[in-house]
C-alpha cells in the first residue's frame, strides 16, 4: 500500500529547483518535479539564483518529509550542466539543463542510491507552497498543516465535508495511491453519510477499481500490499452496501484478492507497521477486513462450502482471540466491526467493550486517543519515547479522532443518541471544530503533517450524523 501513515506515514518527496541557470538570470526561479523513492514519492524545493559575482546560489531548499532538513553544500553550473550537493555530500543532483531552461533532467543520488529526476520550471501561479506547509492541495483549496493553535469555530458541517471531499481528491490525484489515512478512510466512511450529504465521489470508487485491476493484472508476488488489498475491498464493499445496494463484480474480485494475501494466522501483513493507529496493527487492519465481508451485500452467503469459508472462520477466530492489540484502541474498532459482521461477538462481549469505551470518557465529554493504549502498544512501540516526552502525556486532551470513533462504535452497538454520555460527546464535537473545518488530533507519530486529522474529521462528522446532530441545512 503506498501510504503516508496517518499520523506518520510512508512518504512523498517533491522537488522544486529554482533557476534558469544556464540562461544568466539575476532573478531566482523555481523548478518542480517528483522524485520516486521505492513505492513512495518525495517532494523537494530548491530555489536557485544568480549572484552579483556571476556565480550561482541555492538560497532555499526544502525537502518534504526530510525531518532533518535540507542543507545546501554547493551549486555548480557549467554550461548546460548543473551539480547540486546537499547535506555534507550525502545527496547529489547531477543534471543537464535544456536549451530554453524549462527542464532540468538528471540523476538524484542519496547515500549511493541513484534515481532519475526531472524538474520543470514553474510559473509563479503554479508554484507549490515553499516550504511545504500544506497538508492537502486541491485546485483552489489549500489546507495547511493542522495546528493545536487553530481557533475553534461554531460547528459548520460544510467546512468538514469540504475537507473530507477535497482531501481525498487531492491525495488521490497527486499521489495516485490508496492510503488508509485519507482516501482509504474516505471510502470506508463517506458512503455512510449518503443520506445527509448525498452520494460520495464516483471518481474515488473508480480509482479503487483501477487499483484493483492494476494489481490483478500484475505479475508481482504477493499480488499486492495487504493493507491496500484490505482497504480496496472494504471501500468497494461499503460502497455496495450504501450506494448501489447490490454486490458488484469488482467487490467480489477485491474480496477474493484480499483473502489470497491473508496470513496463516488469520491477519494481514503491514509492510511499514510503525505508523499508528491505522498503519501499525495487523489486528486493526483485520477489523477493516471484517467490515469488508460484513458489508458486501450477499457475499458471505455465497461463500458457504467454498474454500474461502475456512479463511473467513480463521479471521473471526483471530479477532476473537484479541492478541497483539493496540490496547483498547483496537478493541474499539473490534466493537465497530462486530456490529457489521454478524456473529463475531456475543451480546456479553459487546457489552464489555461498550463499558470499556465509556470508562475512557474524559471530564469534558470527549475521548483522547492517547488514553486507549500504552505508548509501547502502538505499532512496534517505536513511538513510545516521543509519546512519553509530550508535555500533556499524563493528561492528554480530548481529540476529534477518538471522540468520533468512540461515538460511532457506541452508537453502532446500540447505545442511544439520548444517552447522557453520548450527548456529552456530541457537545464536545460541536464545540471543538477548527476554522479549517477539521478537528484537531495530534499525531502519534511525528509532529509534521498530522494526517490523523483526516480521520479525525471524517469520524466526528459520521458520529454527529449518527446522533442526529447535524443541522437541517447540512
Amino acid at each position: 500500500m503506498r501510504i503516508l501513515s496517518f499520523c506518520g506515514f510512508a512518504v512523498c518527496f517533491c522537488i522544486f529547483a529554482a533557476a534558469a541557470l544556464v540562461r544568466a538570470q539575476d532573478i531566482a526561479a523555481t523548478w518542480q518535479g517528483t522524485l520516486p523513492a521505492g513505492i513512495d514519492q518525495h517532494r523537494v524545493a530548491i530555489q536557485i539564483a544568480k549572484k552579483a559575482d556571476g556565480s550561482w546560489d541555492a538560497p532555499a531548499c526544502d525537502v518534504e518529509f526530510l525531518h532533518n532538513g535540507a542543507h545546501v553544500d554547493s551549486l555548480v553550473v557549467n554550461g548546460d550542466r548543473l551539480k547540486l550537493t546537499l547535506n555534507g555530500g550525502a545527496v547529489v543532483y547531477d543534471a543537464e539543463v535544456n536549451a530554453d531552461g524549462t527542464l532540468i533532467d538528471g540523476q538524484w543520488t542519496n547515500d549511493g542510491h541513484a534515481v532519475s529526476l526531472e524538474l520543470h520550471r514553474a510559473a509563479a501561479g503554479a508554484l507549490w507552497p515553499v516550504p511545504f506547509l500544506y497538508q492537502y492541495h486541491s485546485k483552489d483549496a489549500t489546507y495547511l498543516r493542522p495546528s493545536a493553535e487553530e481557533p475553534a469555530i461554531p460547528f459548520t458541517p460544510k467546512l468538514a465535508l469540504d475537507y473530507m471531499e477535497r482531501g481525498a481528491e487531492a491525495w488521490t490525484s497527486e499521489w495516485k495511491c490508496v492510503a488508509c489515512h485519507t482516501n482509504g478512510s474516505y471510502m470506508v466512511v463517506r458512503p455512510l453519510l449518503t443520506a445527509q450529504f448525498g452520494p460520495p465521489q464516483t471518481a474515488l470508487r473508480d480509482f479503487f477499481v483501477t487499483r484493483l485491476r492494476e494489481e490483478l493484472a500484475s505479475e508481482r508476488k504477493p499480488e499486492w500490499d495487504s493493507t491496500e488489498a484490505v482497504y480496496v475491498a472494504a471501500g468497494l464493499a461499503i460502497w455496495d452496501a450504501h450506494i448501489t445496494h447490490h454486490l458488484s463484480p469488482e467487490t467480489a474480485q477485491a474480496l477474493d484478492s484480499m483473502f489470497k494475501v491473508q496470513r496463516a494466522d488469520g491477519d494481514w501483513t503491514i509492510s511499514d507497521d510503525n505508523n499508528p493507529p491505522l498503519e501499525s496493527s495487523r489486528y486493526q487492519l483485520a477489523t477493516v477486513a471484517a467490515r469488508a465481508i460484513g458489508n458486501a451485500p450477499g457475499w458471505l452467503a455465497l461463500q458457504r462450502g467454498k474454500p474461502v469459508e475456512a479463511k473467513i472462520e480463521l479471521l473471526e477466530s483471530y479477532l476473537r482471540a484479541q492478541r497483539k492489540m493496540q490496547g483498547d484502541y483496537d478493541r474499539t474498532d473490534l466493537l465497530w466491526a462486530s456490529t457489521e459482521l454478524p456473529g463475531l461477538l456475543d451480546a456479553k462481549q459487546k457489552s464489555e467493550l461498550v463499558e470499556m469505551i465509556l470508562k475512557h470518557q474524559r471530564a469534558d465529554g470527549g475521548w483522547s486517543i492517547r488514553e486507549f493504549a500504552q505508548p509501547e502498544e502502538w505499532g512496534k512501540g517505536n513511538r513510545a519515547e516521543k509519546l512519553r516526552a509530550e508535555a500533556e502525556f499524563t493528561n492528554p486532551p480530548s481529540d476529534g479522532h477518538m471522540t468520533g470513533l468512540a461515538i460511532i462504535a457506541l452508537r453502532k452497538a446500540g447505545v442511544p443518541a439520548s444517552d447522557k454520555r453520548i450527548r456529552r460527546g456530541v457537545a464536545w464535537l460541536l464545540a471543538n471544530q477548527r476554522s479549517s473545518g477539521r478537528w484537531w488530533t495530534r499525531s502519534l507519530n511525528r509532529d509534521g503533517w498530522q494526517f490523523i486529522t483526516y480521520s479525525g474529521t471524517v469520524y466526528p462528522l459520521l458520529a454527529l450524523a449518527m446522533c442526529n446532530a447535524l443541522p437541517p441545512s447540512a
